[in-house]
């Protein structure tokens, strides 16, 4: 999420405005979630169409000991929104975004869009937009801009809310055998954390931290998160996280069963340790929906 929140753009790239955010500005969730959900769908199907595009093979257990595989990559927007404006108005600049990128012949990408329920992110919102590797991303990049569409697309979204575009690299590190076959239109709840390495850590440490977070993951079984993942910042600022690690569930139900297996058991209070050892995070929860469906 950058800056601790968003997503934006479901498809190719839109060209965007930025409007970089005060690290004041306290993340409200007034305008949180209406009840017009559609298009929304459970955000792990998208995940584990991504995952499997590029062959990572997950089944409820963490990446194994070999060469990591290449990143997705996530084009991210951390939005606040405008006065009075919402979930049903970035919908219709969604839909519109939709139909110019359709009428373009454009191939859509896999979105999402996590809205904070808790916290203190400094925006309401973030959107990405998940590419299979830097190769996609690039051509994807360059195919919008070729296209002409982007005025129209990113004047729907100004009137809508005031955004921060950046970059990641997103590595996956567990996912639950047959997971993302779930529920149209169900929102997942995800857990975030922000987290800057302790001192005298740094990206070294994270291989082996990911392989023991989600082997211990895939231990739980169905208590487990269906998907979990370590985004790390392309684009930032000083003060910027230098890692998030996120996980997907059903529901607060579902965590709290995962809760009680990370503080009730000796795999969950190891996993624990270790990450301690190498991370200082701050967490918060969303409201997860995936708003565009790729293109086979």
């Amino acid at each position: 999420m950058l800056g601790s929140c968003g997503m934006r753009s479901a498809v190719p790239k839109r060209a965007h405005r930025i409007t970089f955010l005060s690290p004041s500005l306290k993340c409200t969730c007034k305008n949180c979630h209406s009840k017009e959900t559609t298009a929304k769908t459970r955000i792990t199907t998208v995940w584990s169409f991504v995952i499997g595009a590029i062959g990572l093979g997950l089944a409820g257990s963490a990446l194994a000991a070999e060469a990591p595989p290449p990143p997705l990559i996530a084009e991210t927007w951390a939005c606040t929104y405008k006065d009075g404006k919402g979930w049903s108005d970035k919908l219709k600049a969604r839909d519109n975004m939709v139909a110019q990128v359709e009428k373009a012949g454009l191939k859509k990408v896999a979105a999402y869009h996590w809205t904070q329920t808790k916290g203190m992110a400094p925006v309401d919102t973030v959107w990405f937009d998940v590419h299979e590797n830097f190769t996609a991303f690039a051509e994807t990049s360059d195919a919008w801009d070729a296209s002409g569409i982007g005025p129209n697309v990113q004047a729907g979204f100004d009137r809508v809310e005031d955004c921060t575009a950046g970059l990641s690299a997103l590595r996956p590190f567990h996912q639950q055998e047959g997971d993302g076959e779930g529920d149209e239109g169900a929102t997942t709840l995800i857990v975030n954390q922000a987290c800057s390495f302790k001192h005298g850590k740094d990206f070294d440490d994270m291989p082996d931290l990911m392989a023991h977070m989600g082997g211990v993951m895939g231990g739980f079984g169905a208590d487990g998160p269906g998907f979990a993942a370590v985004r790390q910042p392309i684009t930032g600022r000083p003060d910027f996280p230098d890692v998030f690690v996120f996980s997907v569930f059903e529901n607060t139900g579902h965590w709290g069963r995962y809760v009680q297996q990370l503080f009730g058991t000796d795999a969950g209070e190891r996993m624990r340790n270790h990450m301690a050892m190498v991370l200082d995070c701050n967490l918060s929860t969303w409201a997860g929906d995936m708003v565009v469906t790729p293109d086979e």
